[in-house]
């Protein structure tokens, strides 16, 4: 069966384009260019928080026939959905791929979800898990619980000395009074 944590989210079906059940996708990647390398999606119904069969194929795989990228979205073609009628289930299902399919990245980066839970210390002392990066406009954001409480660690070089996937570890150095 399918774990949900096994795969990653690339995009979100918003709605059919034309007649002949092309479909529109917000794109969910910081790699677009992706789409027009894809073979096959895995999709996913977050209302249901389940995956979407394909009865089709009897699997969980759609082939991707045709897709072309453009400034705000993408036009995908999927295997067997040939008019807008047949592509009504489809809409706002999430289009996923697995996670060893993901892209690589450079030394040095990294995907955010796998930053969610380490451990996080601060001169060798721990402080906290990351519970979420967010951004407010001026930069990302570790979201880190301390003490019972949420604290925000800027993720700028002055701040994140190391982080070690591995061990599920990031290493810090916060000035004085940071965390009071």
């Amino acid at each position: 069966m399918l774990e949900y944590k096994n795969f990653i989210t690339i995009g979100k079906i918003t709605k059919p384009i034309g007649i002949k059940g092309n479909l529109k996708i917000i794109s969910l990647t910081d790699f677009p260019e992706r789409f027009e390398k894809l073979k096959a999606v895995i999709l996913y119904s977050e209302k249901d928080g389940q995956f979407f069969f394909n009865i089709k194929k009897d699997s969980f795989d759609f082939d991707v026939t045709a897709a072309k990228v453009y400034d705000k979205y993408v036009n995908i073609k999927l295997d067997g959905f040939d008019s807008i009628e047949s592509t009504q289930p489809l809409i706002n299902m999430m289009l996923m791929i697995d996670e060893k399919n993901r892209m690589k990245l450079e030394e040095g980066s990294y995907y955010y979800y796998e930053m969610v839970g380490c451990d996080v210390y601060s001169k060798e002392e721990l402080i906290g898990k990351v519970i979420s990066i967010v951004n407010y406009g001026s930069g990302d954001l570790f979201n880190v619980e301390y003490r019972g409480k949420e604290v925000l660690i800027p993720f700028r070089d002055e701040f994140i000395k190391k982080i070690d996937l591995k061990n599920r570890r990031i290493d810090t150095e916060l000035i004085e009074g940071f965390l009071d």
